[in-house]
């Protein structure tokens, strides 16, 4: 009788055969590759798989058909994948892309008009200082009013908080993107410091009820907890901050940035209110027209994917693949569809990039909803 090493020796060999002939196969991949680049035709062909599985399966026995056929579909995939880099996808995107490419790209702009939701001492305008050096602020109510500003050409640029290292995703502002046609070109990490601000001469045991936007009281929950205080969410930080400013309440606080203090004329009576002294928000800056500036090397796109077994699994094995790193992977779900979802995608890489543009590509053809958007530089 065999031992456990005497079977796992034979495992090895056969692996070692298994490699061998998965090299040769690939090789022959390559070739089918340079014709098809040759030809125009197409990388994926779905028919010729499926005759593949029903021969190779034909004699099998009814416990191992399955197991080959998962093995073979990701042979296949990584077939479709090599062949990928001698043959150029071609979609609308990519030809406008590649389009852009060829022309000269111009350095980010020092100064611009700026769209901003909240009132003046947000941390938007924070991000913005850091991504414009001159800016020209305009303050929108909500998050959508600076979409719209951006869309109708009253700004030229648009800045909004899009996740929390702590608190996550600004979920508004990803459902605002699936609305919104945009592109991002340029983000920026920003440490947010939260401070408690109330009326000068209010006291810590006055207080009562404190305002801010639902992300920061998300921030300071256990914070505000052991305060035994109110907390009530307003649309933003610095319009917390207003609000108590304006108000004849002493028993009101704002927990917002520490310049709303001298902006607005409070107190500040706690520093550092966060529950993680860890805590940055991501800010992205967004064009209505699409930009490539130079040194971008981060790349953002939404898609939807098809409703079966797999196809996420897919996805990300093709990024994989590619050696490219996945910053950001979040889900939204599509109104009015039965459980179908749009994922945003957050990658480095270079747009000028063969690999790159060939993925953006078969994203885009192999989806019924593809969006592109942006290349850009993410300030840290």
């Amino acid at each position: 009788m065999k031992t456990m090493d005497d079977i796992r020796k034979d495992i090895d060999k056969i692996d070692d055969e298994i490699a061998d002939l998965y090299v040769k196969r690939m090789a022959l991949c390559k070739e089918i590759g340079i014709k098809k680049a040759e030809q125009g035709s197409a990388v994926n062909v779905s028919e010729r798989e499926k005759a593949i599985i029903n021969r190779i399966t034909a004699d099998k026995e009814d416990d191992m058909k399955r197991y080959i056929k998962n093995l073979y579909d990701t042979v296949f995939f990584q077939s479709k994948n090599y062949q990928g880099k001698f043959v150029k996808t071609h979609s609308e995107t990519v030809e406008s892309l590649r389009k852009m490419i060829a022309e000269k790209r111009e350095e980010f702009p020092v100064s611009a008009t700026v769209a901003c939701q909240g009132v003046s001492g947000a941390y938007s305008g924070v991000a913005t200082d850091k991504i414009f050096d001159i800016n020209d602020v305009t303050y929108f109510k909500t998050f959508e009013g600076v979409f719209s500003a951006v869309d109708k050409g009253l700004c030229e640029y648009g800045v909004l908080p899009i996740e929390n290292s702590n608190a996550g995703s600004v979920s508004q502002v990803y459902d605002l993107m699936k609305k919104y046609k945009f592109y991002i070109v340029k983000s920026v990490r920003v440490q947010i410091s939260h401070a408690l601000c109330v009326k000068k001469g209010a006291d810590i045991s006055q207080i009562k009820t404190v305002y801010s936007h639902e992300q920061a009281l998300s921030q300071c929950a256990e914070h505000l907890k052991n305060m035994g205080v109110k907390a009530i969410a307003v649309e933003n930080t610095a319009v917390a901050a207003k609000m108590v400013a304006e108000s004849d309440d002493y028993s009101i606080g704002a927990i917002c940035s520490s310049d709303c203090a001298d902006i607005y004329n409070l107190c500040v009576l706690e520093r550092a209110m966060q529950d993680n002294g860890n805590n940055f928000t991501r800010f992205i800056c967004i064009s209505k027209n699409l930009k490539l500036f130079k040194g971008a090397d981060k790349i953002s796109v939404m898609t939807s994917l098809a409703n079966k077994s797999g196809s996420l699994n897919r996805m990300l094995s093709r990024f994989s693949t590619l050696g490219l790193n996945l910053t950001k992977l979040e889900s939204r779900p599509i109104a009015n569809s039965q459980f179908e979802f749009m994922f945003y995608f957050d990658f480095e890489g270079d747009i000028e990039s063969d690999d790159v543009l060939n993925l953006l590509g078969e994203l885009d053809n192999s989806s019924d909803k593809f969006v592109f958007l942006g290349s850009y530089k993410e300030i840290i």
